[in-house]
């Protein structure tokens, strides 16, 4: 077991984690694992790119197969986002509502299982399928629709089975 960070040690952590998502993703991130429970979040170097696209490109459209953790990463991401930055908007869009509401699920489940000393910003307003943050940062679910995200100030809109859409 390691030894405690100290207070300025944890502050070097936090800057550092809040200016790369792969490390912090690698480092702080777990995820729950259908049989071996909570485990760290450890990325394929095909993850480590996307995460780099996600920062580099404005808009990211992913062509694959299933099962590869896009969702798992871009939820990893997406925690990144509202933790290390004020006043983000983060809406999911999936022809089910309840598959966006899964991906707003793993998100939380991200936040809530770091570290203490790295949830610089906590859990203000949470509903089934959105939360708030003390930072003002906030993420919610929506099932594809006519009027869906219509009004909506977007720092992140993503699109699950958007050939679907």
């Amino acid at each position: 077991m390691s030894s405690p960070l100290t207070r300025k040690e944890a502050l070097k952590e936090i800057v550092r984690c809040g200016k790369d998502s792969t490390y912090f993703i690698n480092n702080y991130a777990r995820i729950s694992h259908p049989l071996k429970g909570l485990i760290p979040f450890k990325t394929y170097p095909f993850q480590d790119e996307l995460l780099t696209d996600f920062n580099d490109y404005r808009f990211n459209v992913i062509l694959k197969a299933r099962q590869l953790g896009i969702s798992t990463i871009t939820a990893g991401y997406i925690c990144w986002l509202l933790l290390f930055y004020r006043d983000k908007n983060v809406l999911v869009i999936a022809t089910k509502f309840q598959t966006a509401a899964n991906l707003v699920k793993k998100v939380k489940n991200i936040m809530q299982n770091l570290p203490p000393w790295i949830r610089i910003a906590e859990i203000k307003i949470d509903n089934r399928t959105s939360f708030v943050l003390t930072n003002g940062s906030e993420v919610k679910a929506a099932s594809t629709s006519g009027d869906a995200g219509r009004s909506e100030a977007l720092s992140l809109l993503v699109i699950d089975e958007a050939a679907h859409v």
